[in-house]
């Protein structure tokens, strides 16, 4: 029972021409961009600092990008979609509407896009929306849908340059109880796709795409729904613009992962919601002094050093070597829009990240205006700090100390400089055997080490835990990583005298 409706490409908008099919093929074969990274990243112990200004690397002019727009959600860590909604609107994005506490639906041109890519520091992933229907009730049903609506030749190939290879990922979202058993299983869904665009291939040309699960040109992701008045599900196809998850920046390769580390995006949007961003880049020219009295493997310093000296995420995955991030695959496809290349545009916007790191990173060696430092107790989680800390080349902007952060005292004048603590203290399941000493040993620090006016933000998924700082929180912001419920809280320290004040104003608050 599908709506199968007018047959619909997969982007009518579009068109396609022999000279594109060749140059995505050359972008495939990496012939195109060699030059260019080579000289990008030689002769440098931190990439973004050597690039080479040559005129046969230079972009094509602006003129080549167009205003047609395309559909696209970005996924984040639930509770972070107003933080990505912001990224996205600074990006220039239009139409950026959050759908729910993890999505952001956008529209933007290629040139945004391939933006968004680089620069969004809170997304997991993007996507461009290219089709969906209803009304399916077998693997039968869902195979129709895919031969029938999308346009394999927009999608892998027309028969002029080779095809582009594809992954296949299916997921259930919504009334996920409702979704007909014959397509639930995600595993046998996606084959059923995979057959499907292979079958219509084959008819066209008498050939057949390959399956890359680790580098694919167009990785394909199968959103289904169950719709509970009719038992049968709904269905939307998009298809993803790079490869993997953007959360990974790539300087913890070549080290162990920490077992309490967070993850490098929700470390970014924590940064970029308590407002760091403003505080680096604002007009005001008062000192700061971002510190972590409980570092860890130092996400938040790695994430808050980045965005002090404007290093896209993504040209850390490409100093890092993360697979298929030089050419992310919307470089690679086939039906570009008219007039443009865009490994043009993604050449011209990898140019102007490069030369703002360069600034950035400069600026902020040299800065009397922000210091970044960081104090571990733990030998091993400081030397997986430093092993990130070489891997990103940020060692010269990041200062580290090692000791119990209630004996930790900051070479900082409050006279001279504002204190700003951010900190991700151990929580239940994350690190419970030394829980509750450490948010002791916090308190200390915050009470007793840190002057008032001091901003603090700590990151808890244990009420209890918290409770050890004999603090009042000012804001809190809820978030969800897995099964854990965590929040985002902010301590403002007072004075004595003005805790006694408030406590007053909020007794004499309840009574009236």
């Amino acid at each position: 029972m599908i709506d199968h409706g007018t047959k619909r490409s997969v982007a009518t908008s579009k068109v396609r021409s022999s000279d594109k099919m060749q140059t995505a093929s050359r972008i495939r074969n990496g012939l195109t961009l060699l030059l260019f990274y080579e000289t990008l990243f030689k002769h440098s112990a931190y990439a973004f600092v050597s690039i080479s200004h040559g005129n046969t690397l230079r972009a094509a002019p602006s003129a080549l990008h167009e205003t047609l727009t395309s559909s696209f959600v970005a996924t984040c860590i639930p509770g972070l979609s107003k933080v990505l909604a912001k990224e996205l609107i600074d990006l220039n994005c239009k139409q950026v509407e959050t759908t729910g506490e993890s999505a952001v639906c956008f529209a933007a041109d290629t040139k945004t896009a391939l933006k968004t890519i680089l620069y969004a520091r809170t997304a997991h992933k993007i996507m461009e929306r290219l089709l969906q229907g209803n009304g399916l009730r077998d693997r039968d049903d869902l195979a129709a849908f895919i031969k029938e609506q999308v346009d394999v030749r927009d999608l892998l190939g027309d028969g002029k340059g080779g095809l582009l290879t594809l992954s296949v990922n299916v997921k259930l979202v919504n009334n996920v109880n409702c979704i007909p058993k014959d397509i639930s299983h995600t595993h046998y869904s996606a084959l059923c796709v995979k057959n499907a665009l292979c079958d219509a291939v084959r008819d066209l040309r008498d050939d057949r795409p390959s399956v890359d699960l680790a580098d694919p040109d167009v990785p394909l992701t199968v959103m289904l729904s169950g719709n509970a008045e009719t038992n049968t599900a709904d269905v939307s196809l998009y298809r993803q613009l790079h490869v993997g998850s953007l959360h990974r920046r790539g300087y913890r390769k070549d080290a162990a992962v920490h077992k309490a580390a967070m993850k490098e995006s929700l470390a970014a949007g924590l940064l970029l919601h308590a407002k760091w961003d403003e505080k680096c880049h604002g007009s005001n020219d008062e000192k700061i002094v971002l510190m972590d009295p409980m570092a860890g493997s130092g996400t938040l310093l790695l994430e808050a050093a980045m965005i002090a000296a404007d290093v896209a995420p993504g040209l850390m995955r490409i100093k890092c070597g993360l697979v298929g991030q030089s050419m992310p695959c919307m470089v690679r496809w086939k039906q570009q829009q008219p007039g443009e290349r865009a490994v043009d545009l993604w050449k011209q916007i990898l140019l102007e990240a490069t030369d703002k790191a360069k600034t950035g990173l400069r600026r902020l060696e040299e800065s009397e205006k922000i210091r970044i430092v960081g104090n571990e107790m733990h030998p091993g989680a400081l030397n997986l700090f430093d092993q990130s800390l070489g891997q990103a080349g940020l060692r010269s902007v990041i200062e580290t100390h090692q000791g119990n952060c209630r004996d930790w005292h900051p070479q900082v004048s409050p006279s001279t400089a504002s204190w700003f603590v951010v900190t991700n203290p151990p929580w239940g399941e994350r690190l419970s055997d030394d829980m509750h000493e450490s948010w002791e040993d916090l308190r200390v620090f915050l009470r007793q080490t840190c002057p008032p006016g001091t901003e603090a933000w700590a990151l808890s998924g244990n009420a209890e835990a918290t409770k050890h700082l004999g603090l009042s929180r000012s804001a809190s912001l809820p978030l969800k990583t897995g099964t854990q419920n965590l929040r985002w809280l902010q301590y403002l320290i007072r004075t004595p005298e003005q805790e006694a004040g408030e406590s007053k104003s909020s007794s004499r608050a309840k009574e009236s």
